[in-house]
């Protein structure tokens, strides 16, 4: 048998015609057909990005706003309440730095021993002390706000105890500083002020039999302890 080199030349040109006429009618077609697709999906992608695009920007500013008016808001009722209480933070903060620096002198005797861990949780209980007694603090922290807390202590006192304290020779009120005007404690008659350094911030009330505290320097004290026995 031999080989027909004329038909397969003949078969090799039908395939190359083929292949010809599917790439004109089908190829080509079907290539520009997804290439359009495709030109259309990223179109439709690019419109849709620019439209979130606008609509974040439009968000944004809309919640910007917002919270500028909000900040002017909260900026004005800050500053009406900056004037009472800067005092207290000032006394407040001299309290702190000499608690810190008894807490830090007391770590340093101990810190070779006891490495760093001591220094730091004597200056967070210093911190603590601190805060929490600030946090306790009547609003607005000015003698006012303490004859209103005293009234209150006094009046959750056993009925023999507040009789005892009310009835003592020499009644008096304890302020930290001259008083510009003495606030009225609720049952009570006015009482002569006298001047103790020492409460730093608060309003108590002394007599013979005893006395009522109410001051920042107890609180401090009383939170101190507190904070000692459940370290």
């Amino acid at each position: 048998m031999t080989f027909d080199w004329l038909t397969f030349a003949f078969q090799i040109a039908n395939v190359l015609i083929l292949l010809a006429i599917l790439r004109h009618v089908l190829f080509r077609p079907v290539a520009a057909m997804i290439a359009e697709r495709q030109r259309v999906l990223t179109a439709s992608l690019g419109a849709a990005e620019a439209r979130a695009r606008a609509a974040e920007t439009e968000a944004a500013a809309a919640a910007a706003e917002t919270l500028r008016q909000r900040a002017a808001l909260l900026e004005e009722a800050r500053q009406e309440a900056e004037t009472l209480r800067r005092r207290l933070l000032a006394e407040a903060r001299d309290a702190a730095a000499a608690t810190a620096r008894a807490a830090e002198a007391e770590a340093a005797r101990t810190v070779e021993a006891a490495g760093a861990e001591t220094l730091r949780r004597a200056r967070d209980l210093a911190l603590s002390i601190v805060g929490r007694a600030l946090a306790a603090q009547p609003v607005p922290p000015d003698a006012a706000g303490y004859a209103r807390r005293l009234s209150e202590a006094l009046a959750h006192l056993p009925p023999d105890r507040r009789a005892a304290l009310a009835s003592g020779a020499g009644l008096r009120l304890a302020a930290p500083a001259p008083l510009a005007q003495v606030p009225e404690v609720a049952g009570l008659p006015p009482l002569p002020v006298e001047t103790d350094p020492a409460l730093i911030a608060g309003l108590e009330l002394r007599s013979a039999n005893g006395v009522l505290h109410n001051s920042l320097a107890h609180d401090i004290d009383r939170i101190a302890e507190a904070l000692t026995h459940e370290r």
